[in-house]
């Protein structure tokens, strides 16, 4: 395992092939060196966690250790932060490695003066995201899947609670479009007044265009109080991919605190534009350095380590150690598949068809509530993925990582050592001669 950790950090960024961008080359590196890196490491934390106890106990070297005057405790903890401390300090030599190898591509490469500022205050860098407010799209919803229904579009034997969120969708895309002539309009609420002088992003995310589109000329507009404000920007391009524009507070931004964001669709023929309905409009402001957001990433991956660590202890002192292997394996790859098993408990369970039967019926509600455990089980593992926000320059708010470590990781931990040592005082370890 450690020669394969070698082999990812030194050879696996020679054969990453990126955009031809140096941000996308620095987006490779931490999101695919540092990413597989991490993965190889919860792979090895599994196994040196479990075959900590396991192993000691198939070797017969635990049962020297317990005809001393030692507590099964002692010997639990002892042997969880043996393994932490092995895997974070890989995990930190690994974070320290990626973050040479970023200065060094982005000192030899060979950028323009305007070309590195911009790497250094939208990458590798730490902003703060502000969102749009969020609007309640329910009564909205409500009232056009009735229409729908009146009007013949929708059969009405279709259950509501199937038609109303699909209308939420169709609501949430249709009010981050703008059509030829026409402006689509975004509120921020800031956590504080805009000062003079600063400078602050706006970054857009494209979601596509009508057929045959190619550029569409379109205008940026910051309004104050509900008066018009500035004219930010003006643009004429591809309406594909991630945009962001440089905004500097002048005398009509500041002390604002509310911002309703206009763009403007100046297109004269169909030439209609989307954006990303999650997170496709969005405000930056710069709020630390890039190292520092690395290493609130890496602690958060060590706090992921170490609770693999104890769940991998705690499955070697009940079980053999392949058992105890698959069983903490299991564990790892729910959360790799997390995102399939929440989708599918946020769905709900489908609507009774008048062909069901009972039995089958039975079946989709089972599987839901095992669906249901197993996100209640896999919780303690997500996070809102650290190093791809680290590869984009997104904050990691320190208080973050504190609620995560104190109200998530520490209790769980705290959880599952109270099982794990329940179960190993429990165990029997001599045998019979």
């Amino acid at each position: 395992m450690l020669v394969l950790l070698a082999l990812v950090l030194l050879l696996l960024p020679a054969g990453l092939e990126t955009d031809g961008t140096i941000q996308g080359a620095l987006r490779m590196h931490i999101r695919y060196s540092l990413g597989f890196s991490t993965f190889l490491l919860a792979a090895m934390t599994i196994w040196v966690s479990c075959a900590s106890i396991a192993g000691d106990i198939s070797s017969k070297r635990l049962q020297m250790v317990l005809t001393k005057p030692v507590h099964r405790t002692e010997i639990w903890w002892g042997k969880w932060l043996a393994v932490v401390t092995l895997v974070s300090c890989l995990a930190l030599i690994c974070g320290a490695v990626t973050y040479l190898r970023i200065q060094t591509m982005i000192q030899t490469s060979d950028l323009s003066a305007e070309a590195r500022q911009v790497v250094f205050s939208q990458q590798v860098t730490s902003r703060r995201p502000v969102d749009p407010v969020t609007v309640d799209l329910t009564p909205e919803a409500e009232e056009l899947a009735r229409q729908q229904i009146l009007n013949g579009a929708i059969p009405e034997n279709v259950p509501m609670e199937v038609v109303i969120p699909e209308m939420e969708r169709f609501l949430k895309v249709t009010n981050n479009a703008a059509s030829a002539g026409e402006s689509v309009s975004w509120t921020f609420e800031l956590d504080a007044p805009l000062q003079e002088g600063e400078t602050f992003q706006l970054a857009y995310d494209y979601d596509g265009a009508a057929m045959g589109v190619t550029l569409v000329p379109g205008a940026w507009r910051i309004d104050v109080d509900g008066k018009e404000g500035v004219r930010i920007f003006e643009t004429n391009e591809t309406p594909y991919g991630e945009k962001v524009i440089p905004v500097e507070v002048g005398t009509a931004l500041a002390g604002a605190q509310y911002l309703t964001l206009t763009y403007e669709n100046r297109s004269e023929s169909s030439g209609r534009v989307f954006f990303k309905p999650h997170q496709g409009v969005r405000l930056y402001f710069t709020t630390g350095g890039f190292l520092l957001n690395l290493v609130r990433a890496l602690i958060l991956i060590c706090g992921l380590l170490s609770l693999l660590a104890a769940i991998g202890v705690s499955a070697g002192s009940i079980f053999s150690l392949p058992v105890a292997c698959y069983v903490s394996a299991v564990v790892l790859l729910l959360q790799a598949f997390s995102g399939t098993v929440e989708e599918a408990v946020e769905q709900g369970i489908p609507p009774r068809q008048e062909e069901q039967g009972a039995f089958s019926r039975a079946i989709q509600q089972v599987q839901f509530k095992v669906f249901e455990g197993i996100l209640v089980v896999i919780q303690p593992l997500q996070m809102e993925n650290p190093l791809g926000r680290v590869s984009r320059g997104i904050e990691i708010p320190p208080s973050e990582v504190f609620r995560i470590f104190l109200l998530r990781f520490t209790p769980v931990v705290l959880l599952i050592s109270g099982l794990g040592t329940l179960a190993f005082h429990r165990r029997e370890i001599g045998e019979a001669t």
